[in-house]
């Protein structure tokens, strides 16, 4: 087992991603100035394919290690090569991962990046907040249109790119590329089944939309999605890009997909700091045709969500998010609140 050029290529890049890892200078060196080149060669590179190559390259790269065990077995090779091998293909494809996108886990936060403290827990300006989200979604219903809630894709695409591009620079967000366009999912049914709506892949920076989303969510899911591709790697950060630029939009339809798909965690942290009596009164306080709608499209994720499969992919993505220096895991959706107070972006 000679030591060859790939070997000694793998090193260095193994040691670029610890480096990553320990230094957040260095992480978001990454996240601004590497990434946006990787993810605009790799997006371009694969843009002309309709369907995501990131499953794809999880299903070759599974197929690639059964074979390589195999044929080591059948051609009598030692113990020793066979896992030599196995484990260079493995090393390949966390390298590819992280290089091509999963050193964004490592970049300073959106605070330390903009120089803004992240406000404590107030009671006033969280009741304040409450109740202007409340009459602000409520406006935003209202003035949709009767016909549909449905945006046609392109214009759709137009104006969240449009958003991202106006954003400030000191926000560290790469910039939108013409030609990433969302992808269509080859097991489109398995991310239904573990209620995952959408996700950006490492391998070649592609944005995945579940093709069950219904159209009221899918502004603000893709907004969210689009942000990852950005270079945005926590959750609540890409909560908050896709309340800001749907919320911010002239589109009725994508104006209400922003204020309407952070109810469930306003909804959540409400239930924790009100009393029962005030949560109540909140909720009343929101258009009842808001909440049947709420109600209605859990009914309808819920027919679709296996509890076992969602249960394993809820661990393992915790998990996930936690060993890439996520401390709160998949709770940290909720925290977009937080993220919306201490930037002073409430409801308009």
């Amino acid at each position: 087992m000679r030591i060859k050029l790939r070997h000694i290529i793998l090193l260095f890049l193994l040691a670029f991603v610890l480096a990553a890892r320990l230094s957040e200078q260095i992480g978001e060196w990454y996240s601004t100035v590497l990434y946006p080149l990787i993810s605009s060669a790799l997006s371009w590179l694969v843009s002309w394919i309709p369907f995501s190559l990131e499953e794809l390259v999880v299903v070759v790269a599974v197929v690639l290690l059964i074979l390589i065990i195999v044929s080591g077995h059948v051609r009598r090779e030692s113990l020793k090569n066979i896992c030599f091998r196995s484990l260079e293909l493995v090393l390949w494809v966390y390298v590819w991962f992280y290089i091509g996108w999963g050193c964004n886990y490592y970049r300073e936060s959106i605070y330390s990046r903009c120089d803004v403290e992240r406000q404590e827990y107030d009671d006033a300006v969280f009741r304040e907040f409450l109740s202007d989200y409340s009459n602000d979604l409520n406006c935003a219903f209202e003035v949709l249109p009767d016909d549909s809630l449905v945006i046609d894709q392109s214009k759709l695409e137009t104006d969240v790119k449009s958003g991202f591009s106006a954003v400030s620079k000191s926000y560290g967000l790469a910039s939108p590329r013409r030609w990433q366009h969302p992808k269509l999912l080859l097991f489109n049914d398995l991310y239904s089944y573990v209620g995952v709506l959408g996700f950006v892949g490492p391998f070649f920076c592609e944005t995945q939309m579940n093709a069950d989303l219904l159209p009221d969510q899918l502004p603000f899911v893709y907004a969210h999605e689009y942000s990852h591709l950005l270079g945005v790697s926590s959750e609540d950060e890409a909560n908050f890009w896709g309340y800001v630029i749907c919320t911010g939009s002239d589109i009725p339809q994508v104006r209400y997909s922003g204020y309407y798909s952070i109810l469930p965690y306003v909804l959540v942290n409400a239930s924790r700091v009100l009393s029962e009596e005030e949560y109540r009164s909140f909720v009343s306080s929101v258009n009842p045709e808001i909440i049947a709608q709420y109600n209605s499209q859990r009914e309808y994720w819920n027919d679709k969500y296996s509890k076992t499969l969602g249960r394993i992919q809820s661990a393992a993505y915790n998990a996930f998010l936690k060993g890439n220096k996520v401390s709160s895991g998949t709770a940290s959706y909720l925290e977009v609140i937080d993220m919306i107070i201490s930037f002073g972006v409430l409801p308009k």
